[in-house]
């Protein structure tokens, strides 16, 4: 998957200045809240807009965006393990947007000669011609939290020039407030068989579809999940558009709920620390 989101370069820049921006929220002053809900945050946004000149010499606009509720802080202790596991889930997405070259050339600008150079220009405003005009915007907010779990989701979209349409994608990150790490799926997931199934009776359950109105492959075997988030009892498996469906038929959440599955399967289904996190019990 390559790793090229314009935007993702230059909110990496904001971030690791973000701890001198003064634009930082506290959760709670109250001293009754417990230090698992005392968090800290920047709330940032960046713009860049640019032109591009393409190997047969045509200029091409990009009008990049990003946006982030950030985590600075969690019980008054940097948080890098989380922030690193929210650029990967960033930098994941990328596979959105083609500008494979603009990308190099801003990470290792010292390998193009002045004449490749020049064809980056910052500009002040975009073409409004949609036969040229590109654009991304990444939002990361925090979703939900309680006493154990953070779950951050990341919202992306991007539309290339001369496309039939944009292609968005959803992206989470849950993270342990107890162990400071973000949560694997191997860390949960610990019968990939039984998952399949319960993910083809969670699809069914919220979008009434069954197997032949997926993308199956030949082997007969359901996909796994490239992405998943916890929030309550439910284990979300998340399906990016056209991972296993169609474009009109969008993105796939499947949320396993307890009562699709019998005990047994529960405790089968997730590794001890998995039931641990969905808080499970009999």
């Amino acid at each position: 998957m390559s790793k090229n989101f314009i935007f993702v370069l230059l909110a990496m820049t904001a971030l690791w200045s973000c701890g001198n921006n003064g634009n930082t929220n506290q959760v709670s002053d109250d001293p009754k809240v417990t230090d698992s809900t005392l968090c800290q945050f920047s709330n940032l946004d960046v713009e860049k807009m640019f032109s591009y000149v393409d190997d047969d010499g045509d200029t091409l606009y990009y009008d990049n965006s990003f946006s982030a509720f950030w985590p600075l802080a969690i019980n008054g202790k940097p948080c890098p393990q989380l922030q690193q596991a929210l650029y990967r889930a960033m930098t994941d997405s990328a596979e959105l947007n083609q500008l494979d070259k603009v990308i190099d050339f801003l990470l290792n600008p010292a390998n193009y000669t002045e004449i490749e150079a020049e064809r980056f220009t910052p500009v002040n405003a975009v073409m409004q011609d949609d036969r040229k005009l590109s654009t991304n915007e990444i939002d990361v907010v925090m979703q939900s939290m309680n006493d154990r779990l953070l779950l951050y989701h990341l919202a992306t979209f991007s539309y290339m020039a001369g496309g039939a349409h944009g292609t968005y994608a959803h992206n989470y990150v849950t993270y342990d407030l107890k162990t400071e790490k973000a949560v694997e799926f191997d860390d949960v997931i610990a019968d990939t068989t039984l998952l399949r199934t319960a993910i083809l009776k969670a699809i069914k359950n919220t979008y009434n579809y069954d197997k032949d109105d997926l993308f199956i492959p030949d082997n007969g075997l359901l996909p796994l999940p490239r992405d998943f988030y916890i929030e309550g009892s439910v284990f979300h498996a998340v399906y990016q558009v056209y991972d296993i469906a169609s474009y009109a038929q969008g993105a796939i959440d499947a949320p396993i709920y307890p009562y699709l599955l019998k005990p047994e399967e529960m405790k089968r289904l997730y590794t001890p620390y998995g039931q641990e996190l969905i808080d499970y019990t009999d």
